[in-house]
């Protein structure tokens, strides 16, 4: 194992540490915004990672990438940050409030990825840092995309909310059977389409 490699695994799980504090951070901002400090009062309106890490879901992701770094394993990494607390109860307007709270997270990897995006196209980098950010840009394109699916637990699943009741949409959200049918779908048929999708804005974005 070169130290090529492993310095480019160690910058991926920084990267993605740091994306994921950005997206958290985005949903609580945006709910203290509304009206709710619940994640502020919490210590979660922070862009410090080790705010946002999920004993489980974090946890899982840093260490399949750090084996993947060294070589011991080809499986996928995956994982998740700590959900943000939102008590929608503080919102004069629960059902947009909620949703555009939800969105803020995919948002902001968006709005991240596409600043990286400029840097690397009017700033005369090192080829290292060059492919660094451009790696940067791919991660936040691909946890928009991600996050963006109308699956339950994902933030894009809230729009859901503005074509049935409320009622309707958390009795789906809470059922165990969509969820694994969700997964079902996200790994088998969606992960193609979204590295594709992700790997033609990323181009678009940064140039070549």
């Amino acid at each position: 194992m070169s130290q090529y490699s492993l310095f480019l695994g160690f910058l991926l799980i920084v990267i993605i540490l740091f994306s994921l504090s950005i997206h958290e951070f985005a949903h609580a901002f945006i709910a203290n915004m509304f009206g709710d400090p619940t994640a502020k009062n919490e210590g979660r309106m922070s862009l410090n990672p080790m705010r946002h890490w999920d004993t489980v879901g974090t946890t899982l992701l840093v260490g399949l990438l750090a084996l993947r770094a060294i070589g011991l394993t080809g499986l996928p990494a995956f994982g998740w940050g700590k959900p943000v607390p939102v008590n929608e109860g503080n919102f004069d307007n629960p059902r947009l409030h909620g949703i555009q709270t939800a969105l803020a997270g995919p948002m902001s990897n968006f709005l991240l990825a596409v600043l990286i995006a400029l840097i690397v196209r009017l700033v005369n980098l090192p080829d290292l840092v060059g492919q660094a950010l451009v790696l940067a840009v791919y991660i936040n394109l691909f946890l928009m995309f991600f996050n963006l699916l109308p699956i339950p637990p994902l933030d894009g699943s809230r729009v859901l909310r503005l074509f049935m009741s409320e009622q309707a949409y958390f009795n789906l959200a809470s059922n165990p059977l969509f969820l694994i049918g969700g997964i079902f779908v996200v790994f088998y048929l969606l992960v193609d389409p979204l590295v594709q999708a992700t790997s033609f804005l990323t181009t678009l974005l940064v140039g070549g």
